[in-house]
């Protein structure tokens, strides 16, 4: 028998949508230091599929689809010794036939909130192994400027500010095997127009490991193997608590390959599996083109 959504169901799986972008995913390679005076412009095409919506461990019949792009550009430098690489990341993007057991959350299209960071480099370590060994600490503020309509049960945008604490591991294992290790910190704002439209939801903070085991095969090319595992993050609306968090794991291949020293293209498929909360990723494809100058 097909389960019928009261109102305020739909409510949670739109308020969970709201923060499903709850950290900046990690490619590998990311916190490989570059020299200071180096620039990178990137462009991410994000695209995933869902299939299935999950609450409180109990599968629903559900779909999402979205489709995002993100500008992103990182300058390095030096500020006391330390190196640090000042960034911004703008995005834009669609969700497209949102529903949760066919009743239609709608559709969205529109900019993104914009998150601005840097990564401080505590351990910069390039002669280590055959990639190096790193360790870096990268705050990320999201800001509230995105396309947001409060009538609305799917945004781009979340309308809150959102405070990512992210620490980034690179340790070279075996000749040209490296492991690399990720942990996630993210604190909500409240936004104050969620819901029904005059609503305030709250959400505590949510937590996300992720790690690769990765391979150079030369220093143009390298894959990857990940995991990401996504915790935390109870939510409550009007301070009752809407039986909606984050719990979720995934899996992750990425390649990577250089060309004539300047022009990166990296592919990266996901797939999310143990879903607890929220709508489950069947297939999800990232592609990212970083030029190096």
């Amino acid at each position: 028998m097909k389960t019928t959504l009261t109102r305020a169901s739909l409510l949670m799986a739109a308020c969970f949508f709201s923060s499903y972008g709850h950290a900046v995913d990690v490619n590998t390679g990311d916190y490989d230091a570059l020299p200071s005076g180096t620039n990178l412009a990137m462009v991410y095409l994000q695209y995933s599929e869902a299939n299935d919506y999950y609450q409180q461990g109990k599968r629903q019949d559900g779909y999402l689809r979205t489709e995002m792009s993100i500008t992103r550009l990182i300058h390095y430098t030096d500020i006391n010794g330390m190196l640090v690489d000042p960034q911004i990341l703008l995005p834009y993007g669609s969700v497209r036939g949102a529903s949760v057991n066919g009743q239609s959350l709608g559709n969205a299209t529109g900019f993104g909130d914009p998150i601005v960071g840097a990564t401080f480099w505590v351990v910069n370590q390039p002669q280590a192994g055959y990639v190096g060994r790193y360790v870096g600490i990268t705050p990320l503020l999201t800001l509230p400027l995105g396309n947001y309509d409060r009538h609305k049960a799917i945004n781009v945008g979340e309308n809150r500010y959102k405070f990512d604490l992210q620490l980034g591991w690179v340790e070279p294992l075996y000749k040209q095997l490296s492991l690399e290790l990720f942990q996630d910190s993210v604190f909500y704002g409240h936004n104050n127009d969620a819901g029904n439209g005059n609503q305030t939801l709250k959400q505590h903070p949510t937590y996300e490991l992720q790690t690769n085991l990765r391979y150079d095969f030369s220093r143009t090319q390298k894959m990857a193997v990940g995991y990401a595992l996504y915790t935390g993050g109870r939510q409550h609306l009007d301070g009752d608590y809407n039986q909606t968090k984050t719990a979720s794991q995934q899996a992750r291949i990425e390649y990577q390959q250089l060309f004539a020293g300047h022009f990166q293209v990296s592919t990266q498929l996901i797939h999310d599996f143990d879903v607890k909360s929220g709508y489950k990723k069947d297939t999800g494809l990232n592609l990212r083109l970083l030029y190096l100058f």
